[in-house]
């Protein structure tokens, strides 16, 4: 059975407590923090896993215009000393990956005056100082493709093991965000199969952004291509509401019960799919 967490950034702004409470009630493995080391206290990080038997295996890196890796500017120097920042908050909790957005999310056009060449050279030699820091470490950075809907820059997985490549870094890898490759992959499992030696972590959504079998992403094909390639990392939730600014989720509060029944719905959804290819699996040896 995989490590199953859930990542906190999604759940607003309601306390870290509730959330690792609610992970420990709906049998979750871990939390994944939002990679935002200047609010958030690790001792407070520690403590709270410690009470509720988590762990921390992972950071969701936040990247805004004021963190933009494809910039040549003081957009891009931000964007390296967050990730380092971020690394070391990582560290403290015991997070072995950080995930990396190439581009600000939200930005959908390039940029006027300046190449797609240019930027994926700014945004390459940013990304590979990070990675310097992060392998000194201990820390991975796993690039993360977004849908053209969010942004401009890397939004399919072939493009993001084309920019890993391009970094050519042993501290860097891909993440898969099952979401965008609903919107952007013409085959899910192709895709997967295809990134096999680069895949660091892997989001959960359905197709809708909601918790796993809220749609009809077939959950099933991609744990049997997980375990086809080996794969050992973490599955991390990160559903949301329905919104057209994902980060628009900080400000909500979550209070509501939505996020309970959205945490069980998904794990529970995800640890059935497991006992049924363990099932069909254990048939087919016997048959």
């Amino acid at each position: 059975m995989y490590h199953i967490g859930m990542t906190q950034w999604i759940v607003g702004n309601e306390p870290l407590e509730v959330s690792c409470a609610r992970l420990r009630r709906c049998g979750y493995n871990g939390i994944e923090f939002a990679a935002e080391p200047y609010d958030l206290e690790p001792e407070e990080c520690l403590a709270l896993m410690k009470q509720y038997g988590l762990n921390c295996r992972s950071l969701c890196g936040i990247f805004g215009e004021d963190r933009d890796l494809t910039s040549g500017g003081e957009a891009g120097e931000r964007a390296v000393q967050y990730i380092k920042d971020s690394v070391d908050f990582a560290k403290k909790v015991g997070a072995g990956i950080m995930i990396v957005v190439p581009s600000p999310v939200g930005r959908t056009v390039k940029p006027e005056g300046i190449s797609i060449e240019k930027l994926t050279e700014q945004a390459v030699k940013h990304v590979r100082r990070a990675a310097d820091y992060a392998e000194e470490q201990g820390v991975k950075l796993a690039i993360e493709a977004i849908n053209r809907y969010e942004t401009y820059f890397v939004n399919t997985l072939s493009k993001g093991m084309e920019f890993v490549k391009a970094v050519n870094h042993p501290a860097v890898g891909i993440m898969a965000d099952l979401f965008h490759m609903n919107i952007e992959e013409a085959s899910i499992p192709d895709s997967l199969l295809m990134i096999r030696e680069y895949l660091l972590h892997v989001h959960i959504a359905d197709n809708t952004r909601e918790a796993a079998g809220m749609g009809h992403t077939d959950f099933k094909e991609v744990l049997r291509v997980l375990n086809r390639i080996g794969y050992e990392g973490s599955l991390t939730m990160e559903f949301m509401y329905r919104l057209a600014d994902p980060y628009s989720a900080v400000e909500v509060s979550t209070q509501t019960g939505r996020m309970d029944r959205y945490a069980k719905q998904a794990i529970d959804f995800i640890r059935a799919a497991e006992e049924s290819i363990r099932d069909f699996e254990i048939e087919e040896v016997l048959s």
